[in-house]
């Protein structure tokens, strides 16, 4: 049985951040899609995705945070991935190089640091 998924959001400054936990998949990927997007505030540098309470990411997940980084771009913003060393999701992100899109950091006050940056 898939997991239902959470997110919580809150601001720092000017950086957005999302919290998402469980399963992040294809069941889920389509609903994130915008509600990530629509997040940003037109104040903002840009935007953190904690991934430290997710248990699951596929590759509909996996899209969903380039993609995501990609609209970030055209709007000028940055985008910042929490990924705690360790276990699955960690695992996955470094094989597909989320690097190459988005900072990647182990916390969330780093992430937002590095966006003010």
């Amino acid at each position: 049985m898939n997991e239902q998924p959470q997110s919580d959001v809150s601001y720092r400054d000017s950086v957005g951040v999302v919290s998402l936990q469980g399963e992040v998949d294809i069941v889920r990927a389509h609903g994130l899609r915008e509600h990530l997007v629509s997040l940003i505030r037109n104040e903002d540098l840009g935007l953190v995705v904690d991934l430290s309470e997710a248990t699951y990411i596929d590759s509909a997940g996996v899209s969903l945070l380039f993609e995501l980084a990609e609209r970030l771009v055209e709007r000028r913003l940055r985008l910042a991935v929490v990924v705690p060393d360790g276990g699955l999701v960690t695992r996955v992100l470094r094989i597909v190089n989320l690097k190459s899109v988005a900072e990647v950091h182990a916390t969330v006050g780093d992430a937002v640091a590095a966006i003010h940056d």
